[in-house]
This record gives structure tokens, sequence and C-alpha cells, in this order.
């Protein structure tokens, strides 16, 4: 269903989204050159800045253990405090002597050449099912307390052998230390190439962006962080700074699993937040709102938004916790660098500990929650919209330095009310013309098969019923918002086409690219481009709601095309048992009862009487039946 004037809502939100975040993240940057897209610096007067003092805590990184390696430009914000070749030296060395610690070399390089490390964290022999983590910094040039924690920790557990193997002996740990290597160097939020590389989750339009996603899909985590400072010096109602520390989010989207999105705001944050106050820090939820420096005017900020061009929305759409950690230090050079890099530290020490001492129930939530999500037939979301509220926010009064609790206008996202939802397909059908579609979703980590034979069969067909394309680029793309009606119809797809099963844990990647009045959709990135009236060329397989199939039987040839081709998670043969166990022989069999319930449409054009069914498959009798 579709509440009233989704596409002005829509168009209202695209045009404030960029200057909303951009407020956040350092001003609205215009006339970029290539390299160099320095902020200018910023810090806080004296008043402001008595509200920062150091961290009594040890801080194990290069910056702190290596002043002297620091460059002068750090003081007036043109560069950051530790070079490629000092971060190298640095992991090098801890890899050298923990045999925890493996250093690898990424087989690609960035935009400009520069070579990109991972890390493997992995106590040899503490076994394999453990949780999967990935703790991924700096894909903003500009925000050197990222990195510079994700050393920190890596400095603790170096120097701390008995707490690195009580969090390395619940979970397995892959590190992106410097995801904009390009950024850094340039101390710029961009790539080199003037891309934003926090929102190139969904498009990934730059290879980098590609690469580094493919790594991550394969990993495939239980838990996520990513490390990320923000502005501090953006002045709202007048005279009011931020006055937290730390802002915290993570994956909200609303087709994340509500389990989930449970354990991140209502047990994970939590205990952030008492960490963090335990060693006098300050925190709130993560907003963006528009400076305004006229005395008096109202502050309004949006809470995290849900829209999963972000990396925290993106990966928490896997159906996995994800962390948006971020930290009050943009604009501020090296202002405040230790309680700046000591907070990202006491964000990081709070997750892994608690999901240290909750590891097995923590693994049980996600991957339960995974399970249920690949068996859903709720409704997808495809638009929603935010909760207007009143509440107060910690700020900082310019005028006399106190830490002040101002009432504000909160845009509140968590949870978010669905404005848009389509029944959830069985799968989407895509052209073999649009392959770079279905290698886009291969890449977020989406099982794509392609048809060894023509498809023919009924679909949901989607057409544009209206267009609206911005007149000013964002990211390089002129966003195109529309709405379509429905119609089923038949159709006849070529050899090569792509089956797109929903039955997939990361099955909600596929309905944000490509349901198409979604925010982060390939028609609203011109990638599909379309106006009205045209078809939408990605087809909807309706779902054969609610059946599920048994087949007590000689078993089910089931890697045959027409039987989905696989067995598992994702297939149309979902799960199963064989009590016979000797070799396969045909003889006719294993074909004749799945093949009247179950098949996808075919070469041989002909369908089962539930195609979409879930199918279990029970071999009790011996091949030759």
């Amino acid at each position: 269903m579709i509440h009233g004037a989704l596409l002005t809502q829509r168009v209202c939100a695209i045009a404030l989204l960029a200057s909303v975040v951009a407020a956040q993240s350092g001003g609205i940057q215009t006339g970029l050159r290539y390299g160099e897209n320095w902020l200018p610096t910023v810090r806080d007067s004296d008043l402001v800045a008595a509200n920062f003092p150091n961290v009594n805590i040890t801080l194990r990184s290069p910056a702190f253990l290596r002043p002297e390696t620091v460059p002068a430009r750090f003081s007036n914000g043109t560069e950051g405090p530790t070079d490629d070749i000092e971060l190298d030296y640095f992991i090098r060395n801890l890899a050298q002597r923990n045999t925890w610690l493996t250093y690898e070399s990424a087989p690609f390089q960035s935009e400009e050449g520069r070579a990109i490390p991972y890390l493997f964290l992995s106590l040899p022999d503490s076994g394999g099912d453990k949780l999967r983590v990935y703790i991924q910094a700096a894909i903003h040039g500009n925000e050197p307390a990222a990195d510079q924690s994700v050393l920190a920790f890596l400095g603790k557990l170096d120097a701390e052998p008995s707490w690195a193997r009580s969090i390395l002996e619940t979970m397995d740990i892959k590190i992106l230390p410097r995801y904009n290597v390009d950024g850094v160097a340039y101390f710029q939020r961009q790539l080199a190439s003037n891309y934003d590389p926090n929102r190139e989750h969904i498009k990934l339009m730059r290879w980098q962006s590609r690469n580094i996603k493919g790594i991550l899909s394969e990993w495939s985590p239980h838990i996520a962080l990513d490390m990320h400072e923000y502005t501090a010096s953006t002045i709202y109602g007048g005279h009011y700074q931020h006055g937290s520390d730390a802002l915290l989010s993570g994956g909200i989207n609303p087709n994340i699993h509500p389990d989930i999105r449970e354990q991140l705001l209502d047990v994970f944050i939590p205990t952030i937040g008492e960490r963090l106050e335990s060693r006098g820090l300050r925190w709130e939820p993560y907003v963006t709102g528009a400076s305004n420096s006229t005395e008096g005017s109202r502050i309004s900020f949006t809470e995290a938004v849900t829209e999963a061009r972000t990396g925290r929305n993106a990966v928490g759409l896997t159906q996995t916790i994800s962390f948006l950690l971020e930290m009050r230090g943009i604009r501020l050079a090296d202002q405040h660098f230790q309680r700046r890099v000591a907070t990202a530290l006491t964000t990081i020490e709070a997750i892994l500990e608690l999901a240290r001492d909750n590891a097995e129930q923590v693994k049980h939530v996600v991957e339960t929650a995974r399970e249920e999500f690949i068996e859903s037939d709720e409704d997808i979301v495809v638009t929603d919209y935010y909760v207007p509220e009143n509440r107060t926010f910690t700020l900082i009064d310019t005028r006399d330095g106190s830490v002040v609790q101002v009432p504000i206008d909160f845009q509140r996202t968590t949870p978010s009310i669905a404005n848009l939802t389509r029944s959830r397909p069985e799968a989407y059908i895509i052209p073999r013309t649009w392959i770079d579609i279905a290698e886009r979703l291969e890449i977020l980590g989406v099982e794509v098969q392609r048809l060894n034979y023509e498809f023919k069969g009924a679909v949901e067909a989607l057409t544009v019923e209206t267009s609206s394309v911005d007149t000013v680029q964002y990211e390089g793309q002129y966003l195109n918002t529309v709405t379509t009606t429905s119609t089923s119809r038949e159709i006849l797809l070529p050899v090569g086409s792509f089956y797109v099963s929903t039955r997939q844990k990361n099955a909600a990647l596929a309905f944000i690219a490509l349901e198409p009045e979604n925010i982060d959709s390939y028609v609203t990135f011109n990638i599909i481009p379309l106006t009205e009236g045209e078809e939408y060329p990605v087809f909807r397989i309706p779902r054969q709601k609610g059946i599920k199939a048994a087949i007590i039987d000689t078993g089910i040839y089931y890697t045959h095309p027409a039987f989905g081709g696989c067995f598992g998670e994702g297939c149309l043969v979902r799960n199963g048992y064989d009590v016979i166990g000797d070799a396969l022989i045909m003889r006719g069999h294993r074909m004749h009862v799945a093949g009247i319930i179950a098949p996808q449409e075919n070469e041989r054009g002909f369908a089962g009487a539930a195609p979409g069914a879930t199918v279990a498959a029970y071999r009790v009798f011996a091949g030759i039946g």
C-alpha cells in the first residue's frame, strides 16, 4: 500500500539529504578539485574545549607511541597523523610477533594505485565455529580518529595477551584499517575520484568500492563496525555546538530482521553508552541537522536515516548487527585527538566484550534471524517515513561553555514507518541484457543464477506512472524518483537471463536495488534509465503463498535447472534427508512426483502445479525404486 503524496515526499527528502548530511560531515564542498579537498580548520574555543580533556587510558597506536612521526601539518588540518608507511610498519611488526594476527594484502589497489592491507585475527587453536566480526575505518579520509582507534585496538591486543585471548577465543575478526587510502593521503573525505565511498554501497560505481564490497560479502560477518568522525564546529540555534564525544547508530533499515535491530538498539548501544559514561564521555544517537546561526532559531535533528547507500544499512541488510560509531572530530585538526581516539577505542572494546560474554546467544540471534528472514512471507518495505518527536539533546552553549540539554525537533527513525510496501516475490527475473545489474548484485553477496534455458512464464511487471528527474547531480547521477503501476503478463526471456531468488540471506539488498521506488534503487540512480510509460525491465515472480511440499520418494534430482539447480539456502529444494545413501541411479526416478509439483518454467515450456513452493526432499527408497 502507499500513503499520500509519496512523490512529493521523495523529492523533498532527496533535496534535503545532501545539505543536511553535508552539515554533519563538514559543510557543502563545491568546486572540488583533484586531491587535497581540505575542509577549513575550526578549533573549539577555550570555553568549549574545556569540556574535552584527555581520557585516562593508554593508547598504543603510532600517533601516541611514536609522536615524532606525526606530521606538522596535522595541526592545521591538511594532513593526517599517520601515513601509509607508518601504518604498514606498525601492523607488520604486530603480525610478526603475534601468531593470532595475519597481514593480508588485498588483490587490488586503490584508485591511485596504493596498497590496501587487511588484517585477520584468529587464535590458531580456538576452533572454527565462532562469531565473525568485521571492522573498517577511514572510509572518509579526513576522519583520523577512525583508523587510529583501530590501530590502538590492535596495540591493546598486543600489549594485553590475556585480554586478546579472551576476545579471540569466541570470535574471528577481519579488519580493513584504512578503506580510503587515497582520501587519507589527501586528507579529504572523498575517494581520489571525488566520489563519496560511503554513498557507494548499493550503486557501486567505482571499482575500489566493488572490490572492497566483494571481500566483505565473502566474509559475511555476524557483527560489523564502521568507524567515523563527525563535524564538531557546526552551529545550531545561534550558539550551540554538539557536546557528545560519540554519536551512535547502525543498521536500522526496516527490511533488517527486527531481532537484529533489537540487538543493536536495545542491547549493544546502551552497553556502549554505559562504558562511555564510565570514562566521563558523553554520547547521543547519531543525528544530522542543518546549521543555523540565527539566535533563537529552532534546532531540528534527524536520527540516522534508513537509506541503504550508507555502509551501516547496507551491511545490516545482510542480516548483520551493524554499527555506526561516530566521534566528534571533523575540522578540529589535532585538537582533543587523544580524547577522540580514546572514545572510539572505548566503543570497540564495549562491543567486542559484550559479544565475547554472550557469544553463543549473539550468534544464535543472528543465525536464527537469518533463517526466519529467508523463510519469511512478510511484505517488504520499499519506502518509509520518519516520526516527528520533541526531545532534548546534549549540546554546548558557546557563550559560556556549559554542557546543556536543549529542546529540539527530532525526526525519529528507530523505527521508521512503512510508506510503500509490496509483497515479497519468490524471485526477480532479469533479462540477460542487464548483465551489469546481475554483476552488481553478485558483488553485494546476492546469489544470482544464470539460466541455461529460455524463461517463459507469468510475472508481475511494473510500468512507470510518474517520473521526476533531479536537475542537480548527486554522486555523478541525476536521481529519478518514480511511481509505478503493476500488471501480470506472460514473458519470454532468452537463454542466459538471471534468476534472483529471494530465499537467501542477502535478499534485502535485492529489494533495495530492484524495487524501483526505493531511494537507492538502480532506477533512482539512473543505472536503469526509465521515463513515464516505460516498462521496468526487471520482473517479479509471485510466490506461491504458504505452500510447502515434502516429497517422500527416491529423492529429487535437484541439480536439474527445473528444480533450481541447487540445494539449501536460497534454493527451491531447501532441505531434506537421505536415509539410503547409495549411488545415484536414475532409471526415470527422482523426477516424476517432484515434476508434478515443483518445476520452474524451463526450456520445455512447462511448470509444476506450485513452482514457487518450498520443497523438502526425503529419500526413503533406493534409486531403483
